[in-house]
Formats: C-alpha cells, structure tokens, sequence
C-alpha cells in the first residue's frame, strides 16, 4: 500500500517539477505544449486514482488482518479518500474546462483559464500535501 502511495507522490512530483516545466521551456508551439501537458496531467490523474484504490484495499486488508477491525475511519484512509476526490475533481470537472477556454483566444477566456489553472494546481498541492501526511503516518507505524 505504501508502494502505490509513493508511485502517486512520485508522479505528482516528477509532473510539477519536471514535465510540465521542461514542456513549457522547450515547445514554442502554446497549443501543442498545452496539449502535451493536459494529456501528461490526465494520465497522472488515473493513475493516481488507481493508486488510491490499490492503498485504500491494502490498508483495509492491512487492518482487518492486523488488528481485527477495517478501521475505515483512519486518518491515513481519510486523506487518501480525499486525495482521490480532488484527483477526480480536477479530472473531470476542471481540465474540461481549461481544455474549452484553451481553445479560446479571447482575453475573458485566458483571465478565466488563468483562474481556472490556479484552482489545478491548488488541488494538486493539495493532494500532494495529503499524501506526504499520510507516508509520514504509514512510516511511523511500522
């Protein structure tokens, strides 16, 4: 299960710090950089997703065998629950928005896309956040 937290944070990571700037820094082309960087941040979001399903039934797993009880309310099953949901958030509610205001040249549009980008990353440190919490949580108790 802490495998598959790491995978994500490790993605989050490499995407935030590596892809996404050194798309930004070598495509001159904004549309095709954009389109890169979307499909780059999709697949990180799937990703995560399955990897928040894999430790969710790990750490289910991991308790009833352990100490006899699910423990569904744990901290560490909580903020990955929650980590999940932004994850979808961002997925399925911003990034189709972002995708139609990048197809717009208009200065409301970009205002709006600049806002609407503000919100996808706030989400994603924020699921970053949750998930360094939830390994410093998984390292302590082993």
């Amino acid at each position: 299960m802490t495998l598959a937290l790491a995978i994500w944070l490790g993605g989050i990571i490499f995407f935030s710090a590596g892809a996404a700037p050194a798309v930004l820094h070598s495509v001159s082309d904004r549309t095709l950089g954009g389109a890169i960087i979307s499909e780059s941040l999709t697949r990180l979001h799937w990703m995560g997703v399955v990897c928040g399903a894999i430790f969710l039934a790990a750490s289910l797993a991991y308790s009833r065998i352990a100490r006899g009880d699910y423990q569904i309310f744990s901290a560490s099953k909580i903020l990955v629950a929650l980590m999940v949901a932004l994850t979808l958030i961002s997925q399925l509610a911003i990034m189709p928005r972002l995708a139609a205001l990048r197809a717009s040249s208009s200065a409301a549009a970009y205002a709006d896309f600049t806002h609407l980008h503000q919100w996808s990353v706030s989400l994603e440190a924020a699921t970053l956040l949750f998930g360094v919490i939830v390994l410093y949580f998984e390292a302590r108790r082993d």
